[in-house]
């Protein structure tokens, strides 16, 4: 935590859209202090503004600062501080200011019943301005794609207008036994409205209109006023009395909570650009305290996730909640009529079908099994599995298999890839066996170090797991089961040997553990070998020899010296990473990215057998 010193109490507080400007609003001074971020410097003379600073906002593009001070609105020039406009013809306290997306237009919000509109640029009423409302005005917000305005009202009611016409669109019903007033903020991709009052939260789907499944587990008496959205829209800021609270923003999962100690009756948050660290500011106090919400480069972990307050109650809510992530609803897009009417594969994680789009697209549909008792599950479970379906829908690697959205299709969630007509690796290699098998393995093992990267464990890696593009290049495919399973399980009557690829498995596995990073690259190790020969790991074993050579013997398969020569430039090299790949001890297994150092320096001409070679120019 670092602290910035202010010259007057914090009475209000914004921050720059590019972070590098901090507006406070002096209590004491009754005027905007200005400061460099980087230098802590105040830039120029106070902003004389009036007394009771309400509110204080950048505009969009940062070329503006506005105020609200009793009836009046202020409006400077952020590079010179130059007054341009201070207004007033507000006939009440003007409580609110924000910008139009394109910062042309600045609108107030006051008791007057009335929303008034000023070009920034001069300070002149709009024509449509002032726009008449149906009760006293306590906070605006628009949307960043410039269509609508809300406003709140102190009974607790939200309006939402259509910026072009101004006129009314619909009305967000409030909590009318609320007498704190309300506070109103799109999200930043502007689909969805957080509407707060005290304690709660109400949040509503800007383009359907209709109010979400997402609660916030909080205390009745931990009230607030401040909240702000990281950059990305994923992580709500509040600031209570008491501390700083980040939220997931869309499952309305606590991910911290940390006492800020600072004093006052007014708290005030702002998120920094790069997302990983919020402001904090009190009217009782001379400072601004700056938080780091992550440490190196590691994603904040859930805190206290409470079943009772998960927001994903049925399947239709997972995509949902995923569509407003941005990952794609393509249930509509789905032609199902044409899906395939026995699955073309199953497993223990779930059935893939092969169907088309209804404009003629052919893509695999592999439904997530989650049936059995779907009214009785436990739905924090399906909150998980939001989870991990979020994670790979922003999946971005050449080696993994892109995610195009999901869908409900046939009463499951299916998750909608290309349709790989060039199959799995090992239809591909018996198709066309002159492939180089080395670039393949570098090709899968980059694949494995990206998804390590992002926190993700593949779980069931394995050649029919790797579908090769039409290019031809490798794609990692069904990775998360381990993550999943944990949550199907529950649900359906699969057995976790069911899932598990025996030929490819770690020993803790067999042991009853979960799959993990080094449960991962054992299985590529295997993944590898079974390139290099074009059969299975432990060709011609049962399975109960498999377990019981891995388990109680701690063997693994041995050097096949047809492909993998004694007598080659790279064959020790080659070999001598699959062992380490198979330690018995998970931790003295290599990591991804060791692995991915080491193989690129194994070819297909290194591995060609030196005694073959020297036969070859004796009989010549």
């Amino acid at each position: 935590m670092a602290t910035l010193h202010i010259a007057d109490q914090v009475a209000e507080m914004a921050l720059s859209p590019d972070g590098t400007l901090l507006a406070i609003g002096g209590r004491d001074s009754h005027s905007i202090l200005v400061y460099n971020m980087e230098t802590s410097e105040q830039i120029y003379e106070p902003l004389q503004a009036g007394k009771y600073i309400l509110s204080v906002t950048f505009s969009p593009d940062g070329q503006f600062i506005a105020c609200t001070s009793r009836d009046y609105v202020y409006v400077w020039d952020t590079a010179t501080g130059r007054s341009i406009f201070p207004t007033g013809n507000h006939g009440e306290y003007a409580y609110d200011v924000t910008f139009s997306s394109d910062s042309q237009l600045v609108i107030s919000a006051c008791f007057e019943y009335a929303i008034r509109v000023w070009y920034a640029s001069t300070g002149q009423p709009t024509a449509e301005s002032p726009v008449h409302t149906a009760g006293k005005v306590v906070c605006v917000s628009t949307s960043s794609d410039g269509i609508h305005l809300a406003a709140g009202y102190t009974k607790g009611d939200v309006e939402v207008y259509d910026m072009k016409t101004w006129q009314r669109q619909f009305i967000l019903p409030g909590d009318a036994t609320s007498r704190i007033d309300p506070k109103v903020l799109f999200t930043p991709d502007s689909q969805r409205i957080f509407v707060a009052h005290g304690h709660l939260f109400r949040v509503w789907d800007a383009s359907t209109r209709s109010r979400l499944n997402v609660f916030f587990n909080r205390e009745p008496e931990s009230l607030f006023k401040s909240f702000a959205f990281s950059p990305d829209g994923r992580q709500l800021a509040l600031a209570t009395h008491e501390a700083i609270e980040i939220w997931d923003a869309v499952t309305g999962d606590l991910y911290s909570r940390t006492p800020h100690g600072q004093q006052g009756l007014k708290f005030h948050v702002a998120w920094l650009p790069n997302g990983r660290q919020v402001l904090s500011g009190s009217e009782g106090e001379c400072n601004v305290r700056l938080w780091n919400i992550r440490g190196s480069g590691e994603q904040a972990k859930l805190l206290g996730i409470n079943p009772g307050t998960t927001s994903i109650m049925n399947l239709a809510d997972v995509v949902s909640s995923l569509r407003l992530r941005g990952c794609p609803d393509m249930t509509n897009q789905l032609d199902s009529t044409t899906g395939s009417e026995y699955p073309i594969l199953s497993g223990g994680f779930g059935d893939i079908y092969r169907c088309k789009l209804r404009n003629g697209t052919e893509v695999a549909v592999k439904t997530i099994r989650l049936h059995g008792g779907l009214s009785h599950q436990d739905d924090k479970h399906l909150k998980h599995v939001t989870q991990e379906l979020y994670t790979w829908s922003k999946c971005n690697h050449t080696n993994v298999q892109p995610l195009l959205g999901l869908a409900i299709f046939r009463g499951q969630i299916g998750m909608v890839a290309e349709w790989e007509l060039n199959g799995s690796v090992p239809e591909y290699l018996e198709r066309h066996p002159g492939v180089d098998r080395c670039i393949m393995s570098i090709q899968i093992t980059e694949g494995l170090s990206y998804l390590h990267a992002s926190g993700i464990v593949h779980g069931d890696l394995k050649g029919s797991n790797v579908l090769v593009s039409i290019d031809g290049i490798p794609r990692l495919a069904d990775f998360g089961n381990a993550k999943l399973q944990e949550y199907t399980l529950k649900f359906t009557k699969t057995s976790t040997k069911e899932i598990m690829s025996s030929r490819w498995a770690a020993p803790e596995l067999f042991e009853g553990g979960l799959c993990t990073f080094e449960s991962d690259i054992y299985a590529l190790g295997m993944t590898i070998l079974e390139l290099i020969t074009g059969t299975v790991p432990w060709s011609g074993k049962t399975e109960r020899y498999i377990m019981f050579a891995i388990t109680i013997r701690k063997e693994h398969p041995e050097r096949p010296e047809l492909y993998i020569p004694t007598y080659s430039e790279h064959g020790d090299m080659l070999w001598s990473l699959l062992r380490w790949c198979w330690e018995y001890d998970p931790e003295q297994r290599p990591n991804a990215e060791q692995v991915k150092t080491k193989i690129k320096d194994i070819t297909q001409n290194g591995l060609r057998s030196v005694e073959v070679e020297m036969n070859d120019v004796e009989m010549n």
